[in-house]
């Protein structure tokens, strides 16, 4: 047995069409499915390499839980690798997107980074190598 590759990640939207348009606009990934479950709905969106993105609308949704990034035994981010931060900067900025780290040159990582809110409270990183 071993692990083959990384299938989907999944996110809770509070609001599927502010999320869909976050995801479709801002980052520019392509929606390429939708499934009713009943009591639920499943939005999926093309990450490179075989991975999908899957937005679950829950139609009985429970309040939101405050964590803090030092929180253990939760998950924190997802990072994506984009060519140029320094666009997908401005596109956050034109789309009020919060920017939680402004892009900087992460030396020990040899790369740039920037953090970003989806509109869900889902903290995502983005580098450029």
């Amino acid at each position: 047995m071993k692990i083959v590759g990384l299938n989907h990640i999944t996110i809770n939207v509070a609001d599927l069409q502010k999320s869909r348009e976050f995801y479709r606009i801002v980052l520019g990934l392509q929606e390429s499915g939708f499934v009713d479950m009943g009591d639920h709905t499943l939005t999926y969106f093309d990450l490179p390499q075989n991975v999908r993105l899957e937005l679950i609308d829950y139609t009985g949704k429970a309040a939101k839980k405050d964590m803090r990034e030092t929180d253990i035994g939760m998950y924190r981010h997802f990072c994506l690798e984009t060519d140029d931060l320094e666009e997908l900067r401005k596109i956050c900025l034109e789309k009020g997107v919060f920017i939680r780290k402004e892009p900087s040159y992460v030396e020990k990582l040899a790369c740039s980074t920037m953090l970003v809110t989806d509109p869900n409270g889902v903290e995502i990183e983005i580098i450029e190598k």
